[in-house]
C-alpha cells in the first residue's frame, strides 16, 4: 500500500513542485485502514492547491505512468482508502504541547511513530468551555512539571461527530501507557491536584472515538 501512495504523491510532487509535506499512517486495533494527511497554510492555500492539482490531474497520472505498478495493488489501495472520509482539521497551538517538539532532532522525532486520536464532541456553544478547560489542564500540567506531546486540532468539515481532535505522540503503546501512569502518579502526588484541577464536564464534551495510530516512518516519495 505504501508503494502505491508512494508513487501517487510523488507523482504529484514531480508536477505540482510539492506534496505538502504528505505522511501516511497506519490505523491500530487490527484495521488495514490507513490515514495520509498533507498541511497546508490555511483554507485558502488548500483551496488554491486542490484546484491547481485538480487542473493538472492528467499530467500527474502520466507521469505515475512512467513507473506502473501492480495492478491488482492499485484495487487493494482502493480498496482501503476513501476519499468521501477526508476531513480537514485546524491546528491549535493554544490548546497543544508541543514546545519541545520543535527543539527535537529528526532522529528523535523518528523514533515518535505511534499516535493515540481522540475524537471529542463538544456540546452547543460549549467550544469555549472546552478550550478553557485543556489550557487549563495544560497550564496544571506545566506547574506540575509534566512535559509531553499532545497536538490538538479544531474541525473545519468532514469530523463527523467530532468537533476536535487530540494527538499524543509517544513510541509505542508499551510506553504510552507507562508514561500515561507515570503522569497520573506525579499528578495525584502534587498538593494543589485535587484543588486547582478542572474536572472533565461530560454534559459538555466527551471523548466519542480512540484509535491507536502508527506513522509509516518509511514513507518516501517516488522520484520521477
Amino acid at each position: 500500500m505504501a508503494q502505491i501512495g508512494q508513487n501517487w504523491f510523488g507523482g504529484v510532487k514531480a508536477v505540482m513542485g510539492d506534496a505538502n509535506g504528505i505522511s501516511m499512517h497506519h490505523k491500530g486495533w487490527g484495521s488495514k485502514g490507513v490515514y495520509f494527511v498533507q498541511w497546508y497554510d490555511d483554507l485558502e492555500d488548500m483551496v488554491k492547491t486542490m484546484k491547481k492539482q485538480e487542473g493538472k490531474n492528467a499530467e500527474i497520472v502520466q507521469k505515475i505512468g512512467e513507473k506502473p505498478g501492480d495492478p491488482n495493488l492499485l484495487q487493494e489501495f482502493n480498496a482501503i482508502t476513501d476519499p468521501k472520509e477526508a476531513s480537514v482539521w485546524e491546528y491549535v497551538p493554544e490548546l497543544s504541547q508541543m514546545d519541545n517538539w520543535s527543539k527535537l532532532s529528526r532522529e528523535a522525532k523518528d523514533e515518535l511513530s505511534y499516535r493515540r486520536f481522540s475524537f471529542v464532541n463538544v456540546a452547543m456553544n460549549a467550544q469555549g468551555e472546552f478550550e478553557t478547560f485543556r489550557k487549563a489542564a495544560n497550564d496544571l500540567d506545566k506547574k506540575i512539571g509534566l512535559t509531553y506531546h499532545v497536538a490538538v486540532f479544531r474541525n473545519i468539515f468532514g469530523g463527523k461527530d467530532a468537533d476536535y481532535l487530540t494527538i499524543l505522540i509517544d513510541k509505542n503503546r508499551i510506553e504510552y501507557m507507562n508514561n500515561f501512569e507515570e503522569r497520573m502518579k506525579k499528578r495525584r502526588a502534587y498538593k494543589g491536584w485535587q484543588d486547582e484541577r478542572k474536572p472533565w464536564n461530560l454534559e459538555k464534551f466527551n471523548v466519542i472515538k480512540t484509535e491507536e495510530v502508527y506513522k509509516n516512518m518509511n514513507f518516501k516519495l517516488t522520484s520521477y
